[in-house]
């Protein structure tokens, strides 16, 4: 095989058609002039192989032949020059001399297979030097066939571009050392993922951005690392679940906790041929974010001033426990009593102290067996979870009347305050939030028109009670209106002597289609709503009214008591609307006696001992009413500036039949007595408890012993002329 094959202006038939010619020139002279011919033809086509040749040293291309077996048949110049190996180190040897080792035995197993089959073959070698250096060639290899068109030889075509390769390789660093710096600087976390395929595990081929650095993540990653050997088992779990969705070919986002900082994940799957070769993954530092919903949330479902869970918190939670039924539960809906007065005595700053305080001791006795939750204004509802059975239910509630009980001390003074509860059970009582919940506020109402300071489990009865009750304070607003309310009178009687010292004004209501309605329902329900203070406005007036005709008709004027609510005397301009009162009666203020609960003057008891003293220096006397059924001690008789007091009729009635309280009833007039008060017994309706007051030093009674309460007409008959 020579170069003539490669020179396209070579006419082999012209030159097969002269040897054939020559062969059968049959004279000296056509041979001699065929052989002329001959010569000219060769000179002229060697004459250009020469040129060709030439042209060949002169560029940057080698020139090399191999024979079919891989062995070197021919080397231009170039050769030399380009590899440092001079044609006779190389002829006959294989291109193994100047292999590099750089590339793979497959690599060039893929090039014998191209020029064996007869094609062209074209890329990028990376050869040896003679001296070791290393040269880049951009090399075609072109087979050159035989008669049979099979290739018989190969030509080589080499061109040196180290220097490009070592431009590309610059500019490659330099893009490389760009794209460092770019995801170096990002603020977020850049990372590619990839799944080996022989046991599918997950490996990072790059993690780059100042969030990873931040996070303590790797990010100078070589070959790769896989996932288990930079995140913990837990977190590399959870990561692996979403990698598999995004391998499956889905775009995955996400929000993970992660290293303490709120993350938000997205995975976008890259695809070749179909089929999902890498994932990249980005990470966004969301934690103000999270943070900042966190407490918007926050906000959304817990009260500010105790940091318990609100109403909308515990509608969810009903909700939930309701929809999983993770068994029963026991709504208690506490609700405090009168906080309203400790609000308008000492301001609002004072009424979240207590509502704080409350909290606070609610959820000390309730912690670890529920949750509990501030349901609005004065209003606690707490959820037992932990043990719903009737014995639980009765320990709690009395547990949380109980810690309610304790004295608050508020800007340096002591109050008391009380609860009502109602109680509702799910299943039993209802099956939704809504009913739960509704039938709990029921008994709570209803527990307070009852009494307040209790606990009451809902019943079906309680709503037509509950129903009855709000109809009721509309009928008693009209009442007061409409003159439907009179008073009743029950004298108190001197014990010693029997003669009648004063009277006690008791409200009554006779409605026109209902009759007579007990004041245990309407008083009740007229502090529960306020009405109470129109209502004692009224009684003083119309008791004054009353004392001022008697005293017209010729009477002799007595002391006529008259009860108090918390609400009334807590009010800072009560004792001014009883003087006016008295002022426009022309009453003279002995013969007014106010009757305070004992609850009331304890659940603000500075407020109420500020009032009473200015009651006391106009002259009225002053009594506190129901002793021995609240919560004080006989210490607070001392500090109370008060005339007599009033022993609760409950205490009365079994004197004489308990020990227990004929012994309490003894100490009481006792020590009230030594405190230079005068003793009041209310509920005499025997004359063996007349003569057991009697025998105890007792001051006065009051009772159905000596008459039941009777209207202002029947009065005037037990009335003293002057």
């Amino acid at each position: 095989m020579t170069l003539l094959k490669l020179d396209p202006s070579f006419n082999q038939r012209k030159l097969e058609d002269l040897f054939n010619r020559l062969d059968a020139a049959e004279d000296r002279e056509e041979s001699m002039r065929l052989m002329v011919e001959l010569k000219n033809f060769a000179r002229g086509h060697f004459e250009q192989l020469h040129q060709f040749k030439h042209a060949m040293e002169q560029s940057d291309t080698t020139v090399t032949i191999t024979n079919n077996l891989g062995e070197i048949t021919y080397v231009d110049d170039n050769f030399r020059k380009m590899t440092g190996f001079a044609a006779e180190e190389v002829l006959g040897k294989t291109h193994r001399v100047i292999n590099s080792g750089y590339h793979p035995d497959s690599f060039f197993r893929e090039l014998w297979l191209t020029i064996l089959e007869g094609k062209v073959w074209r890329g990028e070698v990376k050869n040896r030097h003679k001296n070791g250096g290393i040269i880049w060639m951009q090399t075609t290899i072109i087979p050159l066939l035989d008669r049979e068109g099979s290739p018989g030889s190969f030509i080589t075509f080499r061109k040196d571009i180290s220097r490009e390769k070592e431009m590309e390789h610059r500019l490659i660093k330099t893009m490389e050392d760009e794209f460092e710096r770019t995801f170096d600087a990002l603020i977020n976390m850049i990372y590619k993922v990839q799944r080996r395929e022989e046991d599918g595990r997950f490996f990072h081929t790059m993690i780059k951005g100042r969030l990873a650095k931040t996070l303590g993540l790797p990010t100078e990653l070589g070959e790769g690392i896989f996932l288990e050997d930079f995140l913990q088992i837990e977190q590399a779990e959870r990561f692996k679940e979403k990698y598999q969705a995004a391998f499956l070919g889905e775009e995955i986002n996400f929000k993970m906790e992660f290293n303490e900082l709120y993350l938000y994940f997205t995975l976008a799957p890259i695809r070749e041929n179909g089929q999902v070769v890498e994932v990249v993954g980005s990470a966004v530092d969301i934690t103000s974010l999270e943070e900042a919903e966190q407490q918007v949330r926050h906000l959304a479902y817990h009260d500010q001033l105790t940091g318990l869970p609100n109403r909308s918190k515990l509608a969810e939670d009903l909700d939930a426990w309701i929809a999983q039924d993770n068994g029963p539960f026991v709504v208690f809906y506490c609700d405090l009593d009168r906080l309203k007065y400790i609000n308008d005595a000492m301001g609002q700053f004072a009424g979240d102290q207590v509502i704080s305080t409350i909290a606070k001791r609610i959820e000390d006795v309730t912690w670890g067996q529920g949750n509990l939750y501030r349901y609005g204004g004065d209003e606690f509802i707490f959820v037992l979870q932990d043990d719903c059975t009737d014995e639980a239910m009765e320990q709690i509630g009395n547990v949380i009347l109980k810690q309610i009980n304790k004295p608050l001390i508020i800007a340096g003074k002591e109050f008391f305050i009380t609860c009502s509860i109602g109680i509702s059970r799910f299943g039993t009582h209802g099956k939704t939030s809504e009913q739960l919940i509704n039938h709990a506020g029921i008994a709570m109402h209803y527990c307070k028109v009852n009494g307040r300071n209790g606990k009451l489990v809902y019943s079906k009865e309680m709503n037509k009670t509950y129903n009855d009750l709000i109809l009721l304070e509309g009928e008693l607003r009209r009442a007061l209106t409409k003159e439907e309310l009179t008073l009743y009178y029950q004298p108190k009687i001197d014990v010693e002597s029997g003669e009648i010292i004063g009277m006690e004004a008791l409200t009554r209501w006779f409605h026109p289609e209902r009759g007579f309605i007990s004041p245990q329902h309407f008083i009740a329900l007229a502090e529960e709503t306020g009405l109470i203070i129109q209502l004692g406005e009224w009684v003083i007036k119309e008791a004054c009214r009353q004392q001022k005709q008697w005293k017209e008709a010729g009477f002799k004027m007595q002391r006529v008591a008259i009860n108090v609510s918390a609400l009334e005397i807590q009010r800072k301009d009560f004792t001014a609307k009883v003087r006016n009162i008295l002022e426009e009666t022309g009453v003279p203020p002995q013969c007014l006696e106010l009757e305070i609960t004992e609850n009331s003057v304890m659940q603000n008891t500075e407020e109420c001992i500020e009032t009473m003293n200015e009651l006391r220096e106009m002259g009225i006397t002053l009594s506190i009413d129901d002793f021995g059924t609240g919560y004080s001690s006989f210490g607070y008789l001392r500090k109370f500036p008060i005339n007599h007091l009033k022993i609760d009729q409950s205490f009365i009635r079994d004197a004489f039949h308990e020990p227990s309280n004929a012994e309490i009833v003894k100490a009481m007039i006792q020590l009230a007595h030594t405190f230079g008060v005068k003793v009041v017994a209310e509920g005499v309706e025997e004359r063996a408890a007349l003569e057991f007051l009697k025998h105890q030093k007792c001051d006065y009674y009051q009772g159905y012993y000596f008459s039941r309460p009777v209207p202002a007409e029947e009065f005037e008959s037990m009335l003293v002329t002057e």
